[in-house]
């Protein structure tokens, strides 16, 4: 039998008048499903059509773009926001061949004048990209969705594990939450050749609208790869190292990969939740035995990472480095 990505109803976390018993089998169903593979498949999350469809339109717009309206707006290494080329970077990979696709970086929204981006450079506004389409309006109405999502099953995962989510929550005032618009082109079947490589993310939660081209896959614990499967309105959730690290090893950063062997642009556009600034991730709970991680300042950890998505730059600290997970 094909193994497959858990299917979790959320839709009780959004429903006032939702009883205990079907927030409890929610909160369950959570956290088996990221304890035993770290990824699952999100129904019922309320995130209305029309803002899916909207956003959809704006990466398409992105990327239907010529790309010589974005030579001012490249990603730059003390600004981590704008466009980033086609095989442009090879992200926690050492030697190995450029990931295959192309981007567009944006961060939680911070205006200059805000105290936050004083008191970490990480801060500031984002760059839009120059096109005939509000992608600003789309891409705020989504995010605003995403953050209403994660936030609720941040709240379910703690009721899970017996954590207080009024103390997890306050680590996403003024986070380092940031979204990137993907497009990856058509690849031949060929080895090291990746959409992107094997990795896991290093953040607290992924949230991944379905992907109509598919591409997505998962290593499940006894290292088989699956496809990342989800209807039409679901969205595929991850755990990152972050929340790993914050939850003692109870809930699994899993490596994932994405090839596209089809004849389409497969286009896509993460959400990734990462804490404010100057929160110290470590374990809020006595770690499952044989998990030993040093606990990581949320900044510091964040700029490690993305610095070393430039293939001339290194990891400095081996607690950030995402690696490679085999073929």
């Amino acid at each position: 039998m094909t193994a497959h990505l858990a299917t979790v109803d959320i839709s009780s976390l959004f429903a006032p008048d939702a009883g205990q018993p079907a927030l409890h089998q929610c909160q369950q169903g959570l956290h088996h499903a990221l304890r035993d593979t770290g990824f699952a498949v999100l129904r019922g999350t309320g995130v209305p059509p029309e803002t899916l469809a909207r956003m959809r339109q704006a990466v398409k717009a992105v990327f239907d773009a010529p790309r010589t309206r974005y030579c001012d707006t490249l990603v730059q290494k003390d600004n981590y926001r704008g466009y980033v080329p086609l095989g442009y970077f090879t992200p926690n990979a050492g030697s190995a061949r450029a990931d295959q696709y192309e981007a567009w970086k944006l961060h939680w929204e911070a205006s200059a004048s805000d105290p936050v981006c004083a008191a970490s450079k990480l801060y500031g506004p984002n760059r839009w990209p120059p096109v005939d389409f509000d992608v600003q309006g789309a891409v705020q109405a989504y995010w605003m969705e995403m953050t209403r999502v994660n936030d609720a099953v941040l709240v379910a995962l703690c009721e899970a594990l017996g954590l207080d989510p009024r103390r997890v929550l306050a680590m996403m005032d003024k986070p380092l939450t940031n979204m990137t618009l993907l497009n990856y082109p058509p690849t031949p079947a060929r080895d090291e050749l990746w959409g992107i490589h094997p990795h896991k993310d290093f953040n607290f939660l992924t949230l991944l609208a379905h992907d109509p081209v598919g591409g997505l896959e998962v290593r499940t614990q006894d290292g088989q790869w699956i496809e990342a499967q989800c209807g039409e309105q679901d969205y595929v959730l991850n755990v990152g190292d972050m929340l790993e690290l914050l939850t003692g090893g109870r809930l699994v950063s899993t490596p994932h990969r994405v090839t596209n062997r089809s004849a389409l642009q497969r286009q896509s556009f993460p959400y990734f939740s990462v804490p404010r600034f100057d929160v110290l991730v470590q374990p809020l709970l006595p770690p499952v035995p044989g998990f030993e991680r040093r606990p990581l300042l949320s900044g510091v950890a964040s700029h490690g990472i993305w610095y070393s998505n430039w293939p001339d730059e290194a990891v400095s600290d081996t607690a950030l480095d995402l690696g490679q997970y085999g073929a």
